[in-house]
């Protein structure tokens, strides 16, 4: 096997960080070592295996590598020379995570397309084709990713990170429950890859196999965060049979050193035996293990961004391509024709209609009699005002984290931020939305008879509704892992909301000074106000007869207080009768400026870096 110029260079590496002991305890650990003095290193065209059990620091060494751990870090990481930092492990750098979460409805073609697109690399239909001929998915290509069986979904989930080109790929388990041929056929292809582009690839095995063993250049043995060895593959035989544990035959030299290496726990006697071995193959590894880490070759080291042409390129594209990229992605898992795109399609576009159908049946037989009209319009435009609140809170929490898991992988990644992720996903839901509320004023059409303008009003009021309710759970959901929690919160806190202000569930009249102050503040007081107005200043709400049977001045001014729907709104809107509070206009825009309001809100919110306490909620 040919080297390149590249050599990744991991030196006394140490790594320590606090341990949170729950999920919802304020308080922390102290301190806990990680990795103690790991040295290692892997030429380009080579693969680096790190072997370990659970909890010997495997992961820990990737996150460090990659600029990722969340704590105190001591030693050097060179790439070809240089000192690799985050940022540059973002550039050159490649991360596939023990998971990824991939959108479900997209093609196996569109994810990888869509992944050359953000990497802003040339040919893009050509690397496509390339790597899903590379990585076998040929025959799935246009498979939907939800479809996919497990070994599919991991070569899909390495190609979108090769699809970044990147000089170093660092793969967590890659071949964690798949059976042998699909181990096998996973690391061969990363041989492949590694040799032909002259990059480097750094795994992790937890239970390596045999014949994985001839495409693996070096080998890095943990136990505990400590190295038992750390050297040339073809070298590990030798050297532990030097230090007298030869491997028998027939035996699975991987898997045997890793047996060796592991602490046993059946019983305190096997617990303190393993334990003094291991102490055993670290001392003897630091001194006399440092030979066989020394490679023949002598490796010319070289400046980033001369060892590759492809390197100056980057990954990070223009703003307006990026913003472009993502649109037009979740336009296509959106639209896309299978099982989850036409859930998705069902939810934006059909949700809200079909559920103000089945509510327009209870009012389709609504009787022009003061007696239960002003009642029932007043109870219509209320529930067709929390339907809209409903639906935008249910629909954001059907579909926007999946979206918002991808993100959180992306941004890891150095590909975009906060608020290009936010336009993008408003670019998307904005018009949809929109399509939605029309669909839903034309089922109300029968059940009132309104005029283009009064339409007009109603149709963006409820717009801004669904909006407000919307960009109140994408909010919520920046902090809140669980859809269904961060749901329940925004629904609490609209129910409250519409309680207070809406002027249905309670007149104002009724209500304490400092609540209607309150309400002044919330958005579901104007929305019903302008919705009411509408609704019940119309002419035909004028002398109304009590019943079928009674007129109005017939019968005594207690039943009849309500000659037109003008005195019924002040008496439920108002405190002393003042009639400002009706402005259509005012109320409208008020309306409309908060949805707005929170739409700036939730772009700044993005941007801003979350302490480490929340980031860690999203991460696998």
């Amino acid at each position: 096997m040919q080297s390149s110029d590249c050599v990744l260079e991991i030196s006394n590496v140490f790594y320590s960080t606090s341990m949170f002991p729950e999920r919802n305890s304020f308080g922390k650990y102290e301190p806990t070592a990680i990795l103690r003095d790991v040295s290692a290193r892997v030429h380009g065209g080579e693969i680096l295996a790190i072997l370990g059990s659970k909890g010997s620091g495997k992961r820990a060494l990737l996150d460090v590598i990659a600029g990722r751990a969340d704590g105190k870090t001591r030693g050097r990481i060179s790439l070809c020379g240089n000192l690799l930092t985050k940022k540059i492990f973002k550039k050159h750098g490649g991360y596939v995570t023990h998971q990824c979460h991939l959108l479900p409805s997209l093609t196996v073609h569109q994810t990888l397309n869509y992944a050359v697109w953000l990497a802003n690399l040339k040919n893009r239909r050509a690397r496509v084709r390339q790597i899903i001929a590379d990585l076998a998915l040929s025959q799935v290509a246009k498979r939907s990713v939800s479809d996919l069986t497990g070994p599919e979904y991991r070569r899909l989930m390495l190609g979108v990170q090769i699809a970044k080109d990147p000089i170093l790929l660092l793969l967590d388990e890659p071949t964690w429950d798949t059976d042998p041929l699909n181990t096998y056929l996973i690391v061969s292809m990363l041989w492949s890859y590694v040799t032909r582009r002259g990059s480097i690839v750094v795994l992790t095995m937890e239970t390596p196999r045999s014949d994985v063993l001839p495409f693996v250049s070096q080998v890095t043995l943990l136990c505990l965060g400590t190295v038992v060895y750390s050297g040339p593959t073809r070298s590990m035989l030798d050297y532990f049979t030097h230090i007298g544990f030869p491997c028998p035959e027939l035996e699975n030299p991987l898997m045997y050193y890793l047996c060796l290496s592991t602490v046993d726990r059946r019983s305190r006697e096997k617990f303190l035996e393993s334990n003094r071995q291991i102490s055993i193959l670290v001392d003897k590894f630091k001194t006399e293990g440092v030979v066989y880490m020394k490679d023949a070759i002598t490796i010319k080291e070289s400046r980033l961004g001369i060892m590759n042409k492809n390197m100056r390129l980057g990954i990070k594209p223009g703003k307006f391509s990026t913003v472009t990229a993502l649109y037009v992605r979740y336009m296509a898992a959106t639209f896309a024709f299978n099982k989850s795109g036409l859930g998705h399609f069902a939810a934006r576009i059909m949700l809200l209609p079909f559920s103000t159908a089945l509510l327009s049946i209870l009012y389709s037989n609504s009787s022009p009699y003061q007696s239960r009209i002003f009642i029932q319009t007043s109870g219509l435009i209320f529930n067709i005002l929390t339907l809209f609140y409903i639906s935008g809170i249910t629909i954001t929490a059907l579909l926007f984290p999946s979206f918002r898991m991808r993100y959180y992988q992306e941004k890891r990644e150095g590909l975009y931020g906060g608020t290009i992720f936010f336009i993008s996903y408003t670019l998307l839901s904005l018009p949809l939305s929109l399509i939605s509320t029309i669909i839903t004023i034309g089922i109300l059409v029968p059940l009132l008879n309104l005029n283009f303008w009064s339409w007009f009003y109603i149709s963006f009021t409820l717009w801004s509704s669904y909006l407000a309710a919307e960009q109140l759970s994408i909010a919520l959901l920046i902090i809140i892992e669980c859809p269904f929690t961060g749901a329940i919160t925004a629904l609490c806190v609209i129910l409250a909301s519409l309680l207070i202000a809406s002027g249905t569930m309670r007149s104002f009249k009724n209500l304490p000074e400092w609540i209607v102050a309150f309400s002044n503040g919330l958005p579901t007081r104007y929305a019903s106000l302008v919705l009411n107005k509408i609704a019940l200043d119309n002419f035909e709400f004028e002398n109304l007869p009590y019943n079928e049977t009674k007129n109005c001045p017939d019968i005594d001014k207690d039943s009849c207080r309500y000659p037109n729907g003008k005195q019924y709104l002040i008496e439920r809107f108002t405190r002393d009768g003042e009639i400002n509070v009706f402005n259509l206009q005012l109320n409208f825009l008020l309306s409309l400026a908060f949805s707005l309001g929170l739409i700036i809100f939730n772009s700044i919110l993005y941007s801003l870096t979350l302490p480490g306490r929340l980031k860690r909620k999203f991460r696998d």
